[in-house]
């Protein structure tokens, strides 16, 4: 599991299956669950929370309960209820590039059978990329670049007023400024259409823009929780309403003075989502867990006044109006029957339903006819689920399964200078087998995996130059291939002194996909950068964030320190060279060890991260240091490249520090 983000989308990836295709409106195939409620967006998602209770990466394609668009797994993540006893915490932290976060947290009982919690997070960062300022030879006017602002306020209200009945009323809050994403720099084979240095960044963490990027979001979150416990089972409601606001501008060409490639400016983003979802849980049946459950899903999503700015006092070159309506039904059953002692077996299933429509106003003011483009179509299909698990002793057992995953079709949410130049992608589809081994005693946990998935229909995005526009094109890989296996051991060596360790191979290519491309991002080489209409035979090639081998070794050990507790820990992470999100090859012109290689690859790289943290002796003081990215690697948040440009993109935080002091009461 890794998380990357391609311009300001985060992009969650799971054993090599992840999302390849940009834009406001789209969804990912590893979603993200807060508290039961879908998170539909992939901006919105990039913010801190406060109080999280619980989280489970759940890996592989999720067949029923999770499996909205869950190809390649969910994460699934909890926050704290309301506490029986009136208490909380504050924190203050401050470290590195200025960086101040504010957190604090109040729960407790308002009457015997309502209680309420309230977290609140807010952060302020400089950012580590610097905009060079008018005068390149001198760093006096030099600005920050990405500066970062974050804030979020969740609230909960539980009723229990009987010991079966339980009802809570949620509203979140959430504020992210994030405009790392968009803050492009061309690093090599930059094109004719860009300046040259020292006019325009080319190192790493610095930034040339003819204006500041900016990438904002905010979003509003009601939603009510129902759990009814009976005779003969648990039912569970969900109803939630989200509104999203966006705004989003950057400049493509990475340039300051030079704006033939414009710059492009979306203030009114907005996206609207309802959703209900209702569960049964029963083991009245001797032997048997049965759960039967739907979800209904309803997002309406508009990209008002999208606009290309062009020339040196940046006048509009056209407008877009975008929207799009998607309404969703799933229903699933999943049974589990005890067929033995020690023998499980499962069997489940889930329908899925999805009709889309699109929309599309492009204002050409003159320059070529305007045009309306209506576009809808209808996904569906029907993902099985089985499992049998053999309990070896009451510690152990082994296990096999074999699981479905559907993704829904999509459309390409951006820029087109005419409507045939629409592209739309078939629904995706993944056949997973694994096979692994648990065990866990006092002293160790020990879990593997090995896996297997035959992928279908991949969707694939990729920058294509048509006419002068650049778009972000959908293409269909038509198969892939992935497979590999996983090994986790927790050893608790001593009371005080635990060590964690995880190791994972990866093996997953495309096996038949071979797009035709515009002038797409990194298929010509530096000597011949601007040559159209080229093909590429990704066939073979290596499926993105997909390094062969992972691992991770972490420890923490607690000693006692002037009548309180010393906590140490720290965590080395590996990981192999992959490719980040762009498939492109070098072409025929560059050197000859390099011809037909992946273009956009991360190095190899290995982190350290550590802490160290004290507790006074009434465990109400807490003073803590922590550091990241300690051997400061540079690491590829983002890595693209187009002919018009040249190679872009931006690095993940380098080496940080923070010291954190919190009270709890």
């Amino acid at each position: 599991m890794q998380v990357d983000r391609a311009g300001s989308f985060t992009q969650p990836a799971s054993r090599g299956v992840s999302t390849l295709t940009l834009g406001y409106g789209l969804e990912n195939n590893v979603p993200i669950y807060v508290d039961g409620v879908y998170q539909a967006d992939s901006v919105s998602i990039n913010s801190d929370l406060a109080n999280i209770s619980s989280m489970q990466i759940l890996k592989g394609p999720q067949g029923t309960l999770y499996g909205r668009n869950a190809t390649g797994g969910a994460i699934v993540i909890e926050t704290l209820d309301p506490a029986d006893e009136l208490g909380g915490n504050v924190a203050v932290s401050v470290g590195e590039f200025d960086d101040e976060r504010y957190m604090g947290t109040l729960s407790g009982p308002l009457t015997d059978t309502l209680g309420f919690s309230v977290a609140g997070y807010t952060r302020k960062n400089d950012g580590y990329i610097t905009e060079i300022g008018s005068n390149p030879f001198s760093t006096d006017d030099d600005t920050d670049g990405a500066p970062i602002e974050s804030d979020s306020v969740r609230t909960k209200l539980k009723w229990t007023p009987t010991d079966d009945l339980a009802l809570t009323l949620r509203y979140n809050y959430s504020f992210a400024s994030d405009a790392r994403g968009v803050a492009y720099t061309i690093f090599e084979y930059p094109s004719a259409f860009v300046d040259l240095p020292p006019y325009r960044a080319d190192e790493q963490d610095e930034l040339s823009a003819t204006r500041p990027p900016n990438t904002k979001v905010t979003q509003d979150e009601v939603s009510g929780k129902i759990v009814w416990e009976t005779e003969v089972g648990t039912l569970t409601s969900v109803t939630a309403y989200t509104e999203r606001r966006g705004h989003s501008d950057y400049d493509f060409d990475a340039s300051k003075t030079n704006t033939f490639l414009g710059y492009t400016y979306s203030p009114y983003v907005d996206q609207f989502t309802k959703q209900q979802s209702l569960d049964f849980y029963s083991d009245a049946i001797d032997r048997f867990d049965i759960n039967i459950g739907g979800m209904y899903y309803s997002d309406h999503f508009s990209n008002d006044y999208q606009a290309s700015l062009q020339g040196p006092n940046l006048i509009p070159a056209y407008y877009n109006f975008l929207k799009q309506e998607t309404d969703a039904f799933a229903a699933y059953v999943d049974v589990t029957w005890q067929a033995t002692e020690q023998l499980y077996l499962t069997a489940g299933a889930r329908y899925s339903d999805e009709d889309k429509e699109f929309s599309y106003l492009r204002d050409n003011f003159g320059a070529s006819a305007n045009w309306v483009g209506d576009f809808d179509d209808n996904y569906s299909d029907v993902t099985p689920r089985f499992v049998a698990r053999y309990e070896l002793d009451a510690d152990s057992n082994i296990y096999g399964s074999y699981t479905e995953g559907f993704r829904s079709g999509a459309f390409s949410p951006t820029s087109f200078a005419l409507p045939e130049q629409m592209t739309s992608v078939d629904e995706e589809q993944i056949k997973a087998w694994e096979i692994g081994y648990k065990t866990a005693t006092e002293l160790y946990r020990l879990s593997t995996a090995a896996f297997y998935y035959d992928y279908t229909d991949l969707q694939v995005g990729a920058t294509v130059n048509r006419g002068g526009t650049i778009n972000q094109e959908f293409f269909s890989a038509d198969d892939a291939e992935i497979y590999g296996a996983e090994v986790e051991f927790n050893y608790y060596v001593t009371d005080s002194l635990n060590l964690r360790t995880n190791i994972g191979y990866l093996h997953a290519e495309y096996q038949d996909f071979y797009p035709e491309l515009g002038i797409a991002t990194g298929l010509n080489s530096a000597t011949n950068r601007n040559v159209d209409r080229q093909r590429q035979d990704w066939s073979g090639q290596e499926m993105a964030r997909s390094p062969d081998w992972t691992a991770n070794i972490g420890l923490d050990y607690t000693t006692e320190l002037a009548e309180g507790s010393l906590t140490l820990a720290g965590l080395v992470r590996y990981s192999d060279s992959y490719v980040v999100r762009n498939l492109s090859l070098y072409g025929p012109l560059a050197s000859p060890e390099l011809q037909n290689k992946q273009r956009y690859r991360q190095d190899s790289y290995t982190t350290l991260s550590a802490q160290a943290s004290w507790t006074d002796p009434s465990e109400h003081y807490t003073i803590g240091v922590y550091g990241d990215n300690l051997t400061d690697e540079e690491i590829h948040l983002d890595y693209s490249g187009s002919a018009l440009t040249g190679d872009y993109g931006h690095y993940n935080w380098p080496r940080t520090w923070r010291v954190q002091v919190g009270y709890n009461f």
